[in-house]
């Protein structure tokens, strides 16, 4: 069971009154909770409905950003459930926030991209086609070496 709610933290309040709208996620009775970035005054906050009252531009806007918020979510459970990922309210949390995610150094990249095109030549590519890429990687690697080096003796 998941639930989501919007609610202020009116102790993170700017100088102007304005609150800072916070997200629980709650998954089998455990929570996680996120800043949604976004300030409003307490006394336009519907509490109930978790929606900001009024009708100008901004408020629309905000509200369309926070319904937008719930369904990406809800997109996440489904993703974390396809992928039979354990579905906790931290993990639902970091999934909406891409820490689930590993990334790449652009070194590591262009190796795969290397080790691709070597397994293609004869088909796709010719073979100086891939010792000019191995070339431009071992450049680059070079390169990235020497600007750290240089950045790390100033």
């Amino acid at each position: 069971m998941v639930s989501l709610l919007f609610y202020l933290k009116k102790s993170k309040a700017d100088r102007e009154g304005r609150a800072m709208i916070y997200l629980r996620i709650t998954v089998n009775g455990r929570r996680a909770e996120l800043s949604t970035g976004r300030k409003v005054q307490p006394h336009k906050w519907n509490p109930a409905h978790s929606i900001v009252q009024g009708f100008s531009p901004e408020i629309g806007q905000l509200n369309v950003y926070l319904a937008k918020m719930r369904t990406d979510l809800y997109k996440q459970v489904e993703k974390l459930k396809e992928n039979d990922l354990p579905l906790t309210a931290i993990s639902l949390r970091d999934a909406y926030l891409g820490k689930d995610r590993k990334y790449k150094m652009l070194l590591e990249i262009f190796q795969e991209h290397n080790d691709q095109v070597e397994n293609l030549v004869g088909q796709d590519f010719a073979a100086g086609t891939a010792e000019r890429y191995k070339t431009a990687k071992n450049i680059w690697q070079i390169i990235s070496y020497w600007n750290i080096t240089k950045m790390t003796f100033r």
